[in-house]
């Protein structure tokens, strides 16, 4: 009979069903800037996959999240001060199945954060946030061919509105949902847009009264994605929480929540009804945070708790 040592046999009668050791060899390119523990985190029960970001040992900080035609695509900036929130920013394309970069290319000097994506559902279209400064349109494949961002049409502009910002966002296949990070003022809206409207050619900045929709937004937002089943999440996070809600799409309210890591960026929708996250705590500019986690990861909401 096996007989596994003591602490070994008590740390595996207590990990809950479906977690997975926090030193589980994992995809991607480990750190070599420090030797810390990943954290113990409130999701570790619903994760299935974890590969370490991209661009890590180069001093890129992970943002925004999206999937097409299989592949995860990270958007990412570089700096390893915090005091410092805008660097080159790009695009990495890593295969989900084992962390691998196969691809990648710059964004535009202008593009200095790169804090949401989202992906028409053929991959031929890239929509990209920056820091809540403007949307912009890429042609994924070109792009990667050509390892700089080919843009489709100009840049859209907002409004200077309270409401209106870019730091993330997703397409549901007809609308594209962007929002402001808020830390305590309750005035960001979570707003659905028509592509066609945003990216019309207007030299002039979209309004809130150009929306399809405009609802309440929980403070702290970082990204958004839908699930297979058409559920909108909501990632929000700063260095000390992290939290996930599931919210109506027609009044903007709270249907759940769930705590989650410190430093949970932007979300994206996998396969078998899983979704990815990423994290930018314990990237080299967040590395004196608590939390050690700058993974992209998959996990299952159906189990969430």
């Amino acid at each position: 009979m096996l007989r596994l040592p003591p602490l070994l046999l008590i740390l595996l009668l207590a990990a809950p069903a479906g977690a997975q050791p926090s030193n589980r060899p994992m995809g991607g390119e480990a750190p070599v800037y420090t030797e810390r523990a990943l954290s113990v985190t409130p999701l570790d029960h619903a994760i299935r996959q974890r590969h370490w970001a991209p661009g890590l040992n180069q001093g890129y900080v992970p943002q925004g999240l999206t999937t097409a035609r299989g592949t995860l695509f990270v958007g990412m900036y570089l700096s390893t001060e915090p005091q410092t929130n805008r660097g080159p920013a790009k695009i990495f394309a890593v295969d989900p199945k084992n962390g691998a970069v196969i691809g990648g290319f710059d964004l535009p000097a202008g593009i200095g954060h790169a804090d949401g994506l989202a992906a028409t559902p053929d991959g031929g279209l890239l929509f990209v946030a920056d820091n809540g400064r403007a949307l912009y349109a890429f042609d994924l494949p070109r792009s990667l061919q050509a390892g700089t961002a080919i843009a489709v049409g100009e840049a859209r502009k907002l409004d200077k509105d309270p409401a209106l910002g870019s730091n993330f966002l997703s397409f549901d296949g007809k609308l594209l949902w962007f929002g402001r990070y808020s830390r305590d003022d309750g005035s960001a809206r979570l707003i659905a847009a028509d592509p066609a409207t945003l990216f019309s050619g207007s030299t002039q900045p979209f309004r809130a009264a150009e929306a399809v929709r405009s609802l309440p937004l929980p403070f702290h937002a970082q990204g958004a994605t839908f699930d297979a089943k058409g559920n909108l999440w909501i990632s929000a996070s700063n260095g000390r929480m992290g939290r996930l809600y599931r919210i109506d799409t027609q009044t903007g309210a709270v249907l759940a929540q769930h705590e989650a890591m410190a430093g949970l960026e932007d979300l994206a929708r996998g396969e078998d009804g899983l979704l990815w996250g990423v994290s930018e705590a314990g990237s080299q500019r967040w590395n004196s945070w608590a939390t050690f986690f700058p993974l992209l990861f998959s996990f299952d909401p159906a189990v969430l708790k």
